[in-house]
């Protein structure tokens, strides 16, 4: 088994990142789950949702959220569902940190939040011309 990972974010962001990273490392992605918050969403429904989806998950070895923005809706809906110590959230959520996420899946939940943070890191850079 692998750790569980959930995304939580903004409408279009987490379904099409999972899309892309699943087609970029040619894999069907398992023990992943999406819920996209619209702007003008229902709070309680959409932590009806996050914890439905939740019940679908395999979150034994851990639970791995990531959120697209801190302080967003959907990142305060997320940290709603940190309740124990197996759980962990990350928010800045970027494409180079979803793929080095699912590249080390197997890692222990303490040290993949190490990874998948230091990959969204490095995915960012600046160039002048």
């Amino acid at each position: 088994m692998s750790v569980a990972l959930l995304l939580v974010t903004h409408k279009n962001i987490g379904n099409d990142m999972l899309m892309i990273t699943s087609s970029i490392l040619n894999d069907e992605l398992y023990n992943t789950a999406c819920v996209e918050i619209p702007m003008d969403a229902d709070i309680d429904k959409m932590k009806h949702q996050v914890a439905s989806t939740l019940a679908n998950l395999s979150t034994d070895e851990g639970l791995l959220i990531l959120t697209d923005s801190y302080g967003s809706t959907p990142c305060n809906i997320a940290n709603e569902f940190l309740d124990n110590k197996n759980r962990t959230l990350i928010s800045g959520l970027n494409l180079p940190m979803l793929i080095r996420i699912m590249n080390y899946r197997s890692l222990p939940l303490a040290e993949l939040k190490d990874v998948a943070i230091e990959g969204g890191k490095h995915g960012i850079t600046s160039r002048t011309g």
